[in-house]
């Protein structure tokens, strides 16, 4: 396969002029554009088009032993495997906490030796609020004194499995015929005959099984193994695997990562070819909306014609409904595949922001990519 390549950047912004990134095939993504849209700063403002019953049952999500071990034996002979790690301020107290929290029973000063001899060598990883943490790579002598449990539990996450009460829906045929009709881009006819047969027969509807097109059903609840596969493809291959395959919209292939990880510029292009922009504060949120959050200057935030920025992108999810939520908390194999909720995505990346905005985008119909000239989700299966 022929991949394009950046040939860098080209003229900065003068007077206003957008910046283009281009490509030798001469396709460009445009850094800056203006939308006829604010910024969305608060979320209570934000409603879905679908508010129905739902029970929802809060599981916390573990990564798998299975999981842990592949990438402990994959990753010295594949960059795009992430290897286990942990970040350890190198102080005595510090790294004492630290094995107290992950050590196997009985094997906590063994592991307190290896954490000390793989500090000395190690690189700075992160400052923490007791200072500047090291990251330790574990391999097998390592991993052998660590409780796969407590090591997991760090990295756990909840999941939101939601059952969805179908009596207004078959009580109601206006209603019934807007939900199946937000369901028509994911779903083919037949699972959405199935769906509509249970409605007719008062069934409750699993999420995770009836409610989710094929990837983020196959990917639910699941931690994988490579650096790269983010929230920016978990956002686009719920529309279509087609989507982030594509190499009209995957152009850059990073080193050391999975070729399934999306960058915030081929976000911006596939959101700029495919995808068309709603008002959150007038337009209820629909089934398979995009919803993109973004750090905004200052500056920026009481225009009335947006000057929006993909280098301000942050984090995507997918909207559900009734203010449920598909999305990948980020390109670390140590983030799940979940369902959330509004508010946890909202106040997570406020954690990482100062200026949290929100733009919602819907997929444009009239525009579908042909298949894709190589498969870039294989690893899903």
């Amino acid at each position: 396969m022929n991949l394009w390549r950046y040939l860098g950047k080209g003229p900065t912004l003068i007077f206003g002029v957008s910046t283009l990134l281009a490509t030798q095939e001469g396709r460009a993504v445009t850094q800056f554009t203006n939308s006829n849209y604010p910024f969305t700063f608060d979320i209570n403002d934000v409603t879905s088009s679908i508010d129905l019953p739902i029970r929802d049952q809060v599981e916390t999500v573990n990564m798998t032993l299975e999981t842990m071990k592949e990438r402990l034996v994959k990753a010295p002979t594949d960059e795009t495997v992430e290897p286990l790690t942990l970040n350890v301020a190198a102080g005595d107290a510090q790294i004492d906490a630290m094995a107290e929290k992950i050590a196997l029973a009985g094997q906590k000063q063994p592991l307190i030796a290896y954490l000390k001899r793989k500090l000395s060598s190690s690189p700075s990883a992160a400052l923490t609020s007791v200072g500047p943490a090291r990251l330790v790579t574990l391999d097998e002598a390592g991993f052998s004194l660590i409780d796969p449990a407590k090591f997991a539990a760090m990295y756990s996450k909840p999941q939101h499995n939601l059952i969805l009460d179908s009596t207004p829906l078959k009580g109601n045929l206006k209603l019934q015929k807007q939900f199946l009709r937000e369901l028509v881009p994911f779903f083919p006819k037949a699972e959405r005959t199935a769906i509509k047969a249970k409605i007719s027969n008062g069934e409750a509807l699993d999420v995770n099984t009836a409610l989710l097109p094929a990837f983020p059903r196959q990917m639910l609840k699941k931690y994988v193994v490579f650096r790269g596969p983010n929230c920016f493809h978990a956002a686009l291959a719920f529309q279509s695997t087609i989507l982030p395959s594509s190499s009209f919209i995957n152009v850059k292939e990073e080193p050391g990562y999975h070729r399934a990880m999306i960058n915030y510029d081929e976000l911006w292009r596939a959101i700029k070819r495919d995808f068309y922009e709603i008002d959150p504060l007038r337009q209820p949120l629909k089934y398979g909306d995009m919803l993109v959050f973004f750090d905004v200057p200052e500056r920026e935030s009481d225009l009335p014609n947006a000057h929006v920025d993909f280098r301000w992108i942050r984090h995507t999810a997918t909207h559900l409904f009734s203010g449920y939520t598909f999305s990948k908390g980020s390109k670390s194999p140590n983030t799940p595949y979940t369902v959330r909720t509004l508010p946890e995505e909202w106040s997570t990346w406020k954690r990482f922001t100062k200026n949290l905005a929100l733009r919602v985008y819907r997929r444009s119909l009239s525009k579908v990519s042909a298949k894709p000239p190589m498969d870039l989700a294989d690893w899903v299966y």
